[in-house]
């Protein structure tokens, strides 16, 4: 195997091989879209859950004041009055 005899041969060679890599990268690679990247996708996540955990505390608060409220007015129109609590005392029990 003969060896090279000029001595510019390997920096004109890795030149020309880093030129070629250079330019086959560039058209190669594909564009990297805002949407495709990780971190776009995890605040996206971030945002949605943020958005579903606001909407179900809204609606368990709605839901519980609508309760609140439903009672409140079962009480004042006197529908619950018929209604025998079971911690009140017994008429006819026994006591010691």
């Amino acid at each position: 195997m003969a060896a090279i005899r000029d001595p510019a041969f390997w920096h004109r060679f890795s030149i020309a091989v880093h030129n070629d890599e250079a330019h086959s990268s560039n058209n190669t690679r594909p564009e990297l879209k805002h949407s495709d990247s990780w971190l776009e996708r995890q605040q996206q996540k971030r945002s949605r859950r943020t958005c579903i955990c606001w909407i179900f505390w809204f609606c368990f608060l709605v839901f519980v004041a609508a309760l609140v409220i439903t009672i409140i007015w079962l009480k004042t129109s006197g529908k619950l009055d018929h209604l025998k609590s079971p911690l009140a005392p017994r008429s006819g029990s026994n006591t010691m």
